[in-house]
Formats: structure tokens, sequence, C-alpha cells
């Protein structure tokens, strides 16, 4: 078996714990093949009004880089199998897209990830963005946005974690199906498809997608996937042996990773 994980967090995210050398040790001792740390970049709540109820640190690229070239050099010194790559979290924002275009050119990223959090104007982390909203109004919102994020102007290679709105959703009914928004997810999965993006399996806290979605994708013809555990404190490939064995049973064969935006075929074992 050869182990990826494409989405990753250090210490310097805002919600992230560990330092780059710390992740880097724990994916060699688990005999990851490709690793790429992947810090939130979060200019739609820098610049685009999009609020948190707590404060929140913004990443500092030049300090990111840093650290991460350090690990990467010391790899390459001692002759390391470990691909170890240099990647963001773009979490996008209709209205900062040139903000994003004009920093993402400053960095030599491997791979971008584009994410979306926010529906009107609130993180749905946090239990204050459902206040006094209806189930349909936030989780249509929240496709209606993600379909909007496939037409970022910017180069992005992964679409993450389809479903992130339900984590901490208080409604009885928390699941987002299939059958709630079929014309909003058909557009979603074809959109991914005819862009030749890859769609991300995530295992942070449950699976998203969920199996439907991913079924759906690939009876689309969708194969592009990646693997992120969305690790924010050395938690890396969680679940994944048993990810692995639901998605070849669906029919996928590798994981994509990335390298400078182009593409390497992972077989899934």
């Amino acid at each position: 078996m050869k182990p990826v994980d494409s989405h990753v967090h250090t210490r310097h995210s805002s919600d992230g714990r560990d330092p780059v050398r710390d992740i880097v040790a724990e994916a060699e001792s688990k005999g990851l093949y490709y690793l790429a740390t992947t810090d939130h970049l979060d200019l739609e709540l820098k610049f685009g009004g999009n609020k948190t109820p707590i404060p929140w640190k913004h990443i500092d690229l030049d300090a990111y880089y840093a650290e991460w070239s350090e690990q990467a050099d010391a790899l390459a010194a001692k002759g390391s199998p470990l691909k170890f790559r240099f990647g963001i979290e773009a979490g996008y924002g209709e209205n900062v897209c040139g903000h994003y275009v004009e920093t993402l050119a400053k960095y030599p990223f491997d791979v971008v990830i584009n994410s979306v959090h926010f529906v009107d104007g609130w993180d749905v982390y946090f239990p204050n963005a459902f206040f006094f909203k209806s189930r349909r109004r936030m989780y249509g919102g929240y496709l209606d946005n993600i379909l909007k994020s496939l037409d970022a102007p910017y180069e992005y290679d992964i679409v993450a974690h389809i479903g992130y709105v339900t984590r901490n959703a208080p409604y009885i009914n928390k699941k987002l199906s299939y059958s709630d928004f079929p014309d909003k997810f058909d557009a979603i999965l074809h959109g991914i498809i005819e862009r030749d993006k890859a769609l991300e399996v995530n295992t942070h806290t449950t699976l998203f997608p969920t199996e439907e979605i991913l079924r759906k994708y690939y009876e689309y013809g969708g194969r592009k996937i990646s693997f992120g555990s969305d690790s924010h404190h050395a938690e890396l490939c969680k679940d994944y042996a048993k990810t692995c064995e639901l998605l070849k049973e669906i029919g996928f064969t590798h994981f994509s990773v990335f390298t400078r935006h182009c593409e390497e075929k992972v077989p899934i074992e």
C-alpha cells in the first residue's frame, strides 16, 4: 500500500496545532508515499466581509513557506522517499477572486484545494450561522456556493469536503442527500468532471461526500479523486484502509495527487 494524504493542516492554520516537522515525522513513520500540507488561506474572511464569531488568525504565507521549505530540504538531504508537497486550501469567496489570483501567483504551490465554508456570510462550522435559517436555505446556499466556486479564475486542483455544511448543523435531519437537491448536485458533479478537477474524499469527521454522492460521481464518469484526512493535529490518513475498500467497491482505481498542478495517479490498494 502506498498511502497518500493531500489535505493536512499545520500550526500555520488558525485551527492547526502541529509544526511541519512533526507532521513530516508522522508521515514517515506511517510510510506515506505522498503528503501535501494545505493550510488555510481565508481571503474571503480577510477581504470579503465574511465573519466568524471568534477571532481568526490569518496565515503568514512567508513563514509557512519557509518552514515547509526547511523540512523539504531536510527530506531531500537524507534521501527520503516521501513526496512532500506545498499546498494551500483556498476558501472561496465570490468577491475576493482577484485577491486569490494575485496571492497564489506569489508562491510555488504544488496543489490548491478549492473549499467552501461560508453561507450568507458566516462560517457554517459555527452554530450562529444557522440561527433562524431553514435547512433548505442553508444547504441549498452551500451547494450554490460550491457550484460558483468551480469557475474560480485561479488554478486549483481539488474540490474539497462536499457536505461540510452538515458537520455542526442543528437540524433534526442533518444529512444532505442527493434527493434534496438533485439538480444542484448534478451540476456540481458534472462541473467537476468537465473542468478535469479531482473530487476530494475527506475523512476528518465522517465521510464527505457521502457514499451516495461518490457513487453518482462515478456513474457520471468521474474518475479523479483525492484523499484528504483534513488533519489539524497529527492524524494523517484517518480511516484510509476503510475508505480505500469503499472506493474500490464503487470502481475507483487510483487517487490523484499533484506536483506543480500536474496529476500523478497512485493506485488504490
